[in-house]
């Protein structure tokens, strides 16, 4: 009986010792809209933190429904908490429309942000 004591405290401290701790999960979406609210298609969306050499930098494209999507997902996960600029835009170089905004990761939740493209003028973009 004295031996089984410490046996079984050894396996319990082997087993909680080599659980891994779960990743935190920030989750988000972007959805690409025209000034009526009709989803923007084929729209170029790139969403980083606004500092030099930022670790997140998501680049891609709308679907149909101007969903900004990844591999196919349209709900897109980061690691860390963080606010990303979202930059979205239609049209060779200059622009034709124009769009951008904010975002703040919360834990455990889907941070949406709805992006409204606008006629580029030069000089006039910018978030």
């Amino acid at each position: 009986m004295k031996r089984l004591i410490p046996l079984f405290t050894l396996v319990a401290l082997v087993a909680f010792a080599c659980t891994k701790p779960e990743l935190e999960s920030f989750q988000f979406r972007i959805t690409v809209v025209n000034e009526e609210g009709i989803p923007i298609q084929n729209a170029s969306v790139h969403a980083t933190a606004p500092v030099i050499n930022a670790l997140p930098d998501f680049k891609g494209f709308t679907g149909v429904d101007g969903v900004f999507r990844i591999d196919n997902e349209d709900v897109l996960n980061y690691g860390l908490p963080a606010v990303l600029q979202v930059t979205a835009e239609k049209g060779s170089n200059p622009p034709v429309v124009f769009g951008c905004g904010y975002l703040k990761l919360v834990r455990d939740s889907v941070a949406e942000l709805t992006v409204v493209l606008l006629p580029y003028t030069p000089g006039g973009a910018g978030c």
